[in-house]
C-alpha cells in the first residue's frame, strides 16, 4: 500500500524538519516547502496539509486557503493560541485541526495518523501504550452522578491536584449532559429533549445509552464521552463558543443545551477533540494536564466520511430557538 503524500509548510527551517520527520513516523510521505507562495500551481494538490502559523496569526492563512482543494484538510501548528484565535483559524471549513506550543511531536503525529488512517475514535491514542483506560456506560440523570463519582475518586487515586479534579468534573458533567440529553434526535432528527427543562431531564432517560471512558498518566488525566447518535457539527461548536466570547451571560442550556457546555469544556481542558460518524457516535476526548491549567493546545474535528455532508451544518444559537418552537 502507498504512503499518502501531505505537504507541510514552515518557514522556521528546524521546525519544518521536526514536522516532516513527525509526519513520516506517522506513514506520511512529505512535500516540505518553506511558504505557500513557494508553490507553483493555482491549487494545492495534497489532500493533507500541515501549516505553521510561525507568527501565530490568523492573518498568516491569508496566502494558503485560496490555494487549497475543495476537499483539503488542514492543519494548523501556531506558538500560541487565546480561544477566539482558535476560532478564527477554524472557520474554514477545511481547517479542523491546531497544534499549539510544545504540542508539536504529540499533536502532529496524533492528528496525522488519525487522518492517515481513517481510525478516528478511541482515548488511547491520546495515552502512551500500555495506559490502563477504565469504563462506564450510563442512560440517565442517576448514571451520570455515579460516573462523574467514580471518574474522581480515580482522579484523587491517581492524585490530581484538587484544581485538576474540579476541571475533570465540570467536564465530564458538560459532555455527559450533552451525551444524555442534546445527542438524542427522533427519527426526524429533531432533537428529543429540546423542549424539556434542564431541571426536569433527571426523569428522563437517554434512548441510547452513553458511555464514559478515562485515564491517568504521569503528566495527564483523560477522559473521552461517547454517544450513539453522531450528529455534532463542527459550526454548532464554533457559533457556541463564540457566542459565549463575546456574550457569556446570554445564553444557557434553554436555548440548547450543548452550547455553554462547548464553552466551558473548551476553557477547561488542555485539549479538545471531537471525532464523529455521522448517525453512529460523537466521541468527545479532553485531556488535563497534572501541573498548572494551560490554555487550550490541541484542538481537532475528525468526520468519518460516510455521511461526512450532513455534518456540515449544525444547529447555532440563531437557529436552536426555532428548533424549539416547532416541537
Amino acid at each position: 500500500m502507498s504512503k499518502r503524500r501531505v505537504l507541510a509548510i514552515s518557514s522556521d527551517l528546524d521546525q519544518l524538519r521536526r514536522i516532516v520527520v513527525t509526519l513520516e513516523r506517522a506513514g506520511a510521505e512529505v512535500d516540505a516547502v518553506r511558504s505557500s507562495e513557494a508553490i507553483a500551481a493555482e491549487v494545492i494538490p495534497h489532500r493533507y496539509v500541515f501549516f505553521s502559523a510561525t507568527g501565530g496569526e490568523v492573518s498568516a492563512l491569508d496566502t494558503l486557503v485560496p490555494k487549497l482543494r475543495e476537499r483539503a484538510h488542514v492543519t494548523i501548528v501556531t506558538p500560541r493560541a487565546a480561544l477566539a484565535e482558535l476560532t478564527s483559524y477554524l472557520r474554514d471549513d477545511r481547517i479542523n485541526h491546531i497544534v499549539v506550543g510544545d504540542e508539536l511531536e504529540s499533536g502532529v503525529f496524533v492528528t496525522a495518523q488519525k487522518l492517515l488512517t481513517g481510525d478516528i475514535f478511541g482515548i488511547e491514542k491520546y495515552l502512551p501504550a500500555g495506559t490502563p483506560v477504565h469504563y462506564a456506560r450510563l442512560r440517565d440523570f442517576a448514571g451520570r452522578g455515579r460516573a462523574i463519582d467514580t471518574v474522581l475518586g480515580y482522579a484523587e487515586e491517581a492524585r490530581m491536584r484538587r484544581q485538576v479534579r474540579t476541571a475533570i468534573g465540570a467536564v465530564c458533567e458538560e459532555l455527559l449532559m450533552n451525551a444524555l440529553y442534546d445527542a438524542p434526535v427522533d427519527a426526524a432528527g429533531r432533537p428529543m429533549f429540546a423542549d424539556i427543562d434542564p431541571h426536569h431531564r433527571k426523569d428522563t432517560r437517554s434512548p441510547r445509552p452513553v458511555s464514559i471512558r478515562y485515564a491517568a498518566t504521569e503528566q495527564a488525566f483523560a477522559v473521552a464521552v461517547r454517544d450513539r447518535f453522531g450528529r455534532l457539527a463542527k459550526n454548532t461548536i464554533l457559533s457556541y463558543i463564540e457566542k459565549c466570547i463575546q456574550s457569556p451571560t446570554q445564553i444557557d442550556r434553554k436555548t440548547y443545551g450543548a452550547g455553554l457546555g462547548l464553552y466551558l469544556v473548551a476553557n477547561a481542558a488542555a485539549s479538545y477533540v471531537v471525532n464523529v460518524a455521522y448517525g453512529i457516535a460523537t466521541e468527545v476526548v479532553c485531556t488535563f494536564d497534572r501541573g498548572a491549567k494551560s490554555p487550550l493546545r490541541l484542538v481537532g474535528m475528525f468526520v468519518h466520511p460516510g455521511g461526512a455532508e450532513m455534518l456540515k451544518r449544525g444547529p447555532t444559537p440563531e437557529t436552536a430557538a426555532g428548533l424549539n418552537r416547532s416541537g
